[in-house]
């Protein structure tokens, strides 16, 4: 081969890895979304004493509701009393809110990564990063919930509490579960 053409040869390969870098970083080098749901006794096997989980809901193709697909799969997995659970829910492209079971406002097709982002945070708990939280979801702060996005899930684990724990021991608990079991709940879940 002459020189021009090992260099436009070059020009290509050169060509071909920025693209790739480019996007990369426009997409945190994701590889897609998430389609499986994992199981429960592999979700159990991420908290804390292993309680014994059964499936309290799967939905793996949810129906059209007036007219709009909801596009996500869920698993709820709990203990029998239900006070111990993980549920994951994975959110496919849709025009319809999960939430209000209506069109988006802006009638626009919106992704999954988007769509599990949009739910995230409507529990109200406190922020620990911009992906995950904690709180409770009961009056009695009986239980902590942690929640937490990942591309186009969303995963929350709900566990009980020690009775008469104080408010500040109840936080820094609950804080706790979040930045040290979270993350094993999240690699058992996706």
């Amino acid at each position: 081969m002459s020189t021009r053409t090992w260099g436009i040869v070059g020009a290509v390969v050169v060509l071909a890895a920025a693209g790739t870098t480019a996007a990369l970083l426009l997409h945190g080098g994701k590889t897609g979304d998430y389609k499986t749901l994992p199981a429960c006794d592999k979700l159990s096997g991420a908290v804390q004493g292993k309680p014994a989980f059964h499936v309290g809901q799967n939905v793996t193709d949810a129906a059209d509701i007036r007219g709009l697909h909801p596009a996500y799969t869920n698993i709820r997995c709990e203990t029998a009393d239900g006070v111990t659970f993980v549920e994951v829910d994975l959110y496919q492209a849709s025009t319809m809110n999960p939430l209000t079971a209506t069109m988006y406002p802006d009638k626009q097709l919106h992704d999954g990564d988007w769509r599990a982002k949009d739910i995230f945070g409507h529990n109200q708990l406190t922020a620990l990063t911009p992906d995950t939280a904690y709180g409770s979801l009961d009056f009695a702060a009986s239980t902590c919930t942690v929640e937490q996005v990942k591309r186009n899930a969303e995963v929350m684990m709900t566990v009980p509490m020690p009775k008469g724990t104080s408010p500040t021991g109840w936080k820094a608990a609950c804080k706790q579960i979040a930045q040290q079991q979270m993350p094993k709940v999240i690699g058992a879940a996706l």
